[in-house]
């Protein structure tokens, strides 16, 4: 039995009475300063004379009623998520802050497809996602130049960050900065005045083996296996050692990408004749099939290649490695390496620390790829290895004999590749699954920020870092509830993200699936 202190009831009429108070206070004089608005009595806009009306009170009398059909038609079949006695579907129950937080954010329906809908909620989804990126192992520090700055964002759900990485990563290949400028300087070529001609003689970049070459002399091989970071920097590059606005670089490439020409033109141009693939591991959920070949990019689901995997459901990287070998000697290149961080079947984790070694051993002999980890289960058991930040010498850990809540810690194996998150470019953590929040709730983290600039038709290839950050532009998805990131950050800020918070409670999830 709840106190009446804190009792979940209390925090509910909490939430009411508030949103209640805000629209009594929106302009509370307008009806003493002018009669014309006396329909404004109070803060529905329903005049106590509406109040009394038969068809008022006919409404009121039907709400009541459907009212009381739907919370039974819910009570009766929906899924018993809250209780340990129900095991048919992956499902939990989600924390008290959280449904309260969605609750109370819900009311105000802020929409983060723009700041101008969402002015708070926006600010709360850029900081949900730096605690995400954060935990994740990346850095959140601009002031730290030795690697490059996370960003993070919500989405619906896993599938759909699954579709925007894939989405991102064809658009790092096919088309951003590199292909229109090759088109240009192959233009040269053949002897005809191209704008940024007066470059073509002095502008290096490094390929994946560490080696500098003429961007104008690079093979089309070549160019598929930059590395991101490499790619990334090339805009900010022309502007810094060319004076090239971004601006300006996109009017001069715009006619030669993929939005305007194609991937097939593209493709038949650089006479690449083997498809770029997809290699990930039979556990995959099957959002990665569908990005590829039914929605977005057209990659086609025959170029996400299956990688087999051990007895324990994990990828087999020797059958990685030999995948990897053939496309090499084929000059196929890859889009990425899949690592599946808690498969949905069977909770295995992926070798990625093996990954990440394949992956500097194939660069050094010219093929790369980008590392994206679908940690939509498996994500948030980061947190099981943080520690909480200082409170002057305030013991941090609210049960430190574990008497309510019993734990176990991760197996060495599992922590090491955990450990291993910030080796990826981009990952995908799902708050709705090993967060317990309320859904709609997935989320999107990429070690370079400047990878969001793939996934938005409104591209700022050079900002500053002090600009209103509008985050509706990037992504695949339009209207979005300000009530999922506000349910996130408040369930974040009370739990804590962090071994003694939600360490804690997946750690007993570890040690009651153990049992």
């Amino acid at each position: 039995m709840w106190s009446a202190e804190y009792s979940p009831s209390r925090f509910l009429h909490d939430v009411i009475n508030e949103q209640k108070k805000a629209r009594e206070e929106y302009y509370p004089t307008d009806e003493a300063s002018d009669s014309r608005l006396s329909f404004l009595i109070d803060v529905n806009f329903i005049t106590s004379t509406m109040q009394s009306s038969s068809a008022f009170q006919e409404n009121m009398r039907n709400l009541d009623k459907w009212l009381k059909v739907l919370n039974e038609m819910l009570a009766k079949y929906s899924v018993p998520f809250w209780s340990p006695r129900y095991n048919a579907r992956m499902i939990m129950d989600t924390s008290l802050p959280g449904n309260l937080a969605y609750i109370a954010t819900m009311l105000y329906n802020p929409n983060n497809v723009s700041s101008m809908l969402s002015p708070w909620t926006t600010l709360v989804e850029i900081e949900v996602g730096k605690q995400l990126c954060a935990m994740l192992g990346f850095n959140t520090d601009p002031k730290n130049k030795e690697k490059p700055v996370a960003w993070g964002h919500i989405t619906s759900g896993g599938s759909v960050a699954n579709l925007e990485s894939v989405w991102c990563v064809f658009q790092m290949l096919m088309n951003y900065a590199v292909y229109p400028l090759m088109r240009i300087y192959l233009r040269n070529a053949i002897g005809k005045t191209a704008p940024l001609s007066y470059i073509a003689d002095t502008f290096n970049v490094e390929l994946c083996t560490g080696q500098e070459k003429l961007f104008k002399d690079l093979s089309a091989w070549e160019l598929l296996n930059l590395k991101p970071s490499t790619v990334l920097s090339i805009p900010q590059r022309l502007f810094d050692e060319y004076g090239i606005s971004a601006e300006y670089l996109h009017s001069v490439t715009h006619a030669y990408s993929i939005h305007t020409v194609g991937k097939d033109t593209l493709e038949k141009q650089f006479d690449i004749v083997n498809p770029t693939q997809y290699l990930i591991g039979t556990t995959k959920h099957y959002s990665w099939p569908k990005a590829a070949g039914e929605t977005i990019t057209g990659i086609g689901s025959n170029n996400v290649i299956d990688v087999p995997v051990d007895n324990a459901a994990r990828m087999d990287t020797s059958e990685l490695d030999r995948l990897l070998a053939e496309r090499l000697k084929n000059q196929q290149a890859v889009y990425a390496v899949v690592v599946i961080m808690g498969s949905t079947e069977q909770g295995a984790v992926d070798p990625l620390d093996k990954v990440v070694e394949l992956r500097k051993e194939y660069e050094r002999r010219g093929l790369t790829f980008v590392i994206h980890a679908d940690a939509a289960w498996g994500g948030y058991f980061a947190s099981m290895l943080c520690l909480p930040l200082p409170v002057g010498d305030k013991d941090t850990n609210p049960d430190p004999d574990n008497e309510f809540v019993p734990t176990l810690a991760l197996q060495p194996y599992t922590e090491t590749q955990i450990r291993h998150y910030g080796f990826c470019d981009s990952i995908t953590i799902d708050p709705h699954k090993s967060g317990y929040i309320p859904y709609p709730a997935g989320g999107l983290c990429y070690r370079d920020e400047r990878m969001r600039y793939l996934v938005t038709w409104k591209s700022p290839l050079v900002y500053t870092s002090d600009e209103e950050e509008n985050i509706g532009v990037y992504g695949i998805e339009g209207s979005k509830p300000g009530a999922a990131p506000a349910a996130i950050w408040l369930s974040h800020s009370v739990i804590g993200l962090h071994k003694y918070g939600y360490g804690g409670l997946l750690g007993e999830a570890t040690f009651t699936c153990t049992k």
